[in-house]
């Protein structure tokens, strides 16, 4: 028979975290994590799977980045009163997320080929969620630039470092930091 706080935890568990995501479900990510579960809401607002053109971009980070810190602590929240554990039986504390490089370069952007060339060819820049982390004392959110790289045998599509974010939960500031200065380029060809 369950206590009368476990029954409050319970509750508490279905009526704030309604939609529960999986993570080994999910075909546009990958993680890193002894643990699978996130609140469906934190992951509505990753929008890992998909290019971000310049307005859409500046919208994300202009205005769904406090949605994020909330979904974000809400998570933290939910694997508290979950209880979730390591294999270990320590209790989770951090996640990290990853775009998953063969759908996204061998499913989406095969479809996107034409649109996102004519974009950076117009001087737009285009970008994409590469990783989000999550942890007790900060997130770390990190987005890739495509970019158009020509050689001997035609022009490609390829990704550079770029750009990371992080909120540190202390502080209350978030920091932005260039991730490779040098710009090297990887060609997502040779993920195949």
């Amino acid at each position: 028979m369950e206590t009368p706080l476990e029954l409050v935890r319970e509750q508490l568990l279905r009526k704030q975290f309604p939609q529960i995501a999986d993570l080994r479900n999910q075909v546009h990510i990958s993680y890193w994590s002894d643990y699978h579960l996130i609140s469906q809401q934190l992951l509505n607002h990753l929008p890992f799977g998909r290019s971000l053109g310049l307005t859409t971009f500046y919208q994300y980070i202009d205005y769904q980045f406090d949605n994020l810190l909330v979904e974000a602590r809400r998570n933290l929240l939910f694997w508290t009163l979950l209880g979730a554990n390591h294999f270990n039986r320590t209790p989770v504390t951090q996640t990290t997320l990853f775009f998953d490089e063969t759908f996204f370069w061998h499913y989406y952007i095969p479809v996107r080929t034409r649109e996102i060339t004519e974009a950076i060819l117009q001087g737009n820049r285009i970008r994409f969620l590469s990783q989000f982390c999550l942890s007790q004392a900060q997130i770390e959110v990190e987005f890739n630039e495509i970019r158009l790289c020509t050689t001997d045998s035609g022009t490609q599509l390829v990704y550079c470092h770029s750009k990371e974010y992080t909120y540190k939960w202390l502080t209350t500031v978030w920091e932005v930091n260039i991730i490779n200065h040098e710009q090297a380029l990887v060609n997502p060809a040779n993920f195949s």
